[in-house]
């Protein structure tokens, strides 16, 4: 591919952060906040003074623990990333992970900027911009089909498990189930079908132009058909890996919602543990918060209680979780930010970045 060529395939531009993005990161942190501060206990008929009671049973080992579980969460996600984007290594995908969990959780709809940084460090860092955009797609494709794959998860534990829950949140999860299932028959066929992915682009077509929207659907054609076998080639060579490593980061965090529970004394069993789990996976999608914060906190609290939980062990168990994977990932990200940018790469960002397959150091 020539310079000319590889332009044309230029990735997204990282833009710089504005004002706007200071205010809704702010406003979204005070939503956020007032959603674990009052909405919380509330809701669950607790109150601030028994959640402390039951966070002050936190010992020092299960705490540390924790500690290795997140770390190891996030250390096995870069096997997704390194799947996807041949030649990277897993110090480089720890560092642009680290740094995209930060962003997500500083900012509101923070998954565009941190799509975008994940470009920049990989450009940095040498690889081919088109390498680079299929790499995205593909790990924005596996994240979008594991947070269907999780709930669906947790769905067949509630139908299906050792699991006594009230009769709508059976049914509940029964058609959430059904629904998330064929989400992801249908999105793996895309992926190795041509057939398949030109009839679910007519059918998003109509649909689109009775809502007048056949213009903005563009878009999803050209990303549908152009770049389908792209996404399939990367998965057929990495998609294991990849799905490996997404494994990895869930028992590694899932691990830890166990110790957090255990911790502050919440015994309920580990089929609903892992119900409410799966759950909370799907409320982090809900962007309007960083991160989903507060609203996994007070959905997550409210379902361990619907499955026979304490409200005070709940809802402890729900915010020592958020401490981990909101909080303490911030420092984390801060510290791979700093060593990305004081790297050796990443001096070779944006055009300047060598052409070729191989990589700088990072």
């Amino acid at each position: 591919m020539t310079v000319t060529e590889d332009a044309r395939h230029e990735g997204p531009a990282v833009r710089a952060l504005t004002w706007k993005d200071a205010v809704q990161s702010v406003l979204g942190l005070l939503v956020a906040g007032v959603l674990i501060a009052v909405v919380l206990p509330t809701v669950l008929e607790t109150s601030w003074a028994e959640i402390g009671a039951q966070l002050s049973q936190v010992r020092v080992l299960p705490a540390l623990a924790m500690a290795l579980l997140l770390v190891g969460g996030l250390f096995s996600y870069t096997w997704v990333l390194t799947g996807s984007l041949p030649g990277l290594t897993h110090v480089q995908g720890l560092k642009a992970n680290a740094v995209s969990s930060l962003v997500a959780n500083l900012l509101p709809f923070g998954a565009a900027v941190g799509f975008a940084t994940h470009f920049l460090m990989y450009r940095s860092w040498g690889f081919r911009v088109r390498a680079i955009s299929s790499a995205l797609l593909v790990t924005g494709l596996w994240n979008l089909l594991a947070r269907v794959a999780l709930p669906v998860l947790g769905c067949l534990v509630l139908v299906a498990g050792p699991v006594d829950a009230p009769t709508i949140v059976v049914r509940g999860a029964f058609l959430a189930g059904a629904v998330g299932t064929a989400v992801l028959l249908v999105a793996g066929l895309m992926v190795f079908s041509d057939t398949v992915a030109g009839r679910v682009v007519t059918v998003v077509e109509r649909v689109s132009g009775w809502l007048g929207r056949g213009t903005r659907l563009r878009r999803v054609e050209h990303l549908v058909t152009d770049q389908r076998r792209r996404v399939e080639s990367v998965v057929r060579a990495g998609g294991w890996e990849m799905t490996l490593g997404m494994t990895g980061q869930f028992v590694m965090l899932f691990g830890l919602y166990w110790f957090a529970a255990r911790s502050v004394g919440l015994d309920l069993p580990v089929a609903e543990l892992l119900a409410a789990y799966a759950f909370r996976q799907l409320l982090t999608a809900v962007a309007v918060t960083p991160g989903g914060l507060g609203i996994t906190e007070v959905g997550t609290a409210g379902l361990l209680v619907l499955l026979g939980g304490s409200p005070g062990a709940a809802s402890a168990t729900a915010l020592l979780y958020a401490i981990y994977a909101h909080l303490l990932v911030v420092p984390f990200g801060l510290a791979a930010l700093l060593a990305w940018w004081l790297g050796p790469g990443r001096a070779a960002r944006g055009a300047d970045a060598p052409r070729g397959g191989a990589r700088a150091r990072g």
